[in-house]
């Protein structure tokens, strides 16, 4: 996640802790309970694919999971949701657009509970 995609976050009110590598965003996961994981696919050290892949294999099935890449090709799309994405931003996204999506998906996986 980067710096401008913190920024929004944290305008909306949501906390957010940068990894700037799949394998740091793996070992965050490990150490602290994530509410939601915003994803590059271009990530040093393993891809966001792979990132996805293995995150979903370790963390609650109903995390959700947010990929926010430059490549918008269909292939990578399609990449992203087999991984386990529950959405799929290409750069330019509409910062409001990803935090109603990412507000939905946390609805929907704790109900009853707000997300903001």
């Amino acid at each position: 996640m980067n710096d401008l995609e913190r920024e929004f976050l944290a305008v909306r009110g949501m906390d957010s802790v940068p990894a700037y590598s799949g394998a740091q965003a793996l070992e965050l996961s490990a150490k602290c309970k994530a509410d939601a994981f915003l994803l590059d696919v271009m990530l040093p050290e393993m891809d966001g694919f792979e990132c996805c892949r293995r995150l979903r294999q370790t963390v609650n099935p109903a995390t959700p999971i947010i990929i926010i890449t430059a490549l918008d090709a269909e292939d990578c799309r399609r990449r992203g949701y087999q991984a386990g994405a529950n959405a799929y931003f290409a750069k330019p996204f509409n910062p409001d657009e990803v935090v109603e999506t990412l507000c939905r998906l946390l609805e929907k996986a704790r109900p009853g509970k707000s997300s903001r």
